[in-house]
């Protein structure tokens, strides 16, 4: 018997062996276990909530696009800066008129180009140019904060500009005396508890829309409507907005 399978054993072995590695070749052989399904299933899970709460969080924060109705700037949540002059104007009484959409953008344009040149590179661009109900509207587009400042921030009232995250904020900015858009008295803690914020520090005397809802704000600026403020400060003030 004993010599049987000395003799069998061997054979055995060399066949399930056999069996084992025709199986890994079989295509139509699934080769993860158990464990490593339940591992896959539950990170596509794990994967698709990511999803959800990103795509909810996107959901949340609405855009709100720039149609200015007055002399003022728009800051969106990146850091880009719009600013909008708006001149009341009548042609009525004159010969001709006053005021003409070729020459208009032709000294814009100049204006414009001539600074980008000196700076070598597009800081500054024109997003549009109209002549309407009476009045001249101007839009123009800004690369950088410091762009905006350079080239027409005094014109605008503004006297300093940062804009940051909720977590930039907390460490670079020295909230205090915020407000909501009731009024009531809110905490810094409070106010940067939602990480989707975007905050800005201004001083001076301007306008400024947002691309999204104002949450927050210093309770020396007024709020003009759900995404407008209108600031009047020698040193920073702050607005919250998502």
């Amino acid at each position: 018997m004993r010599r049987y399978l000395r003799i069998l054993l061997p054979i055995l072995v060399v066949a399930l062996v056999i069996v084992v590695v025709l199986s890994r070749c079989n295509s139509n052989t699934p080769i993860i276990g158990s464990s490593d399904a339940n591992t896959q299933t539950s990170s596509s899970q794990g994967s698709s909530s990511t999803n959800d709460t990103q795509n909810s969080t996107a959901a949340e924060l609405i855009t709100i696009e720039y149609n200015p109705t007055a002399t003022g700037i728009y800051i969106a949540r990146d850091g880009s800066i719009k600013s909008a002059e708006i001149t009341d104007f009548s042609n009525e009484g004159f010969d001709k008129p006053r005021y003409d959409l070729e020459t208009l953008r032709s000294y814009v344009t100049e204006w414009v180009d001539s600074y980008n040149q000196a700076k070598e590179k597009k800081s500054v661009s024109i997003e549009s140019i109209e002549l309407k109900d009476n009045a001249a509207t101007l839009i123009l587009n800004y690369d950088s904060i410091n762009s905006f400042i350079d080239f027409q921030g005094a014109d605008f009232g503004v006297t300093s500009l940062k804009i940051g995250s909720s977590e930039f904020a907390a460490r670079n900015f020295a909230l205090s005396g915020l407000k909501d858009k009731d009024g009531n008295n809110v905490t810094p803690i409070d106010a940067l508890q939602d990480e989707s914020v975007t905050v800005v520090a201004v001083s001076g005397s301007c306008l400024i829309s947002f691309a999204g809802e104002v949450k927050f704000l210093s309770r020396s600026l007024t709020l003009v409507d759900a995404n407008t403020v209108r600031v009047s400060s020698k040193s920073d003030a702050f607005i919250i907005f998502k």
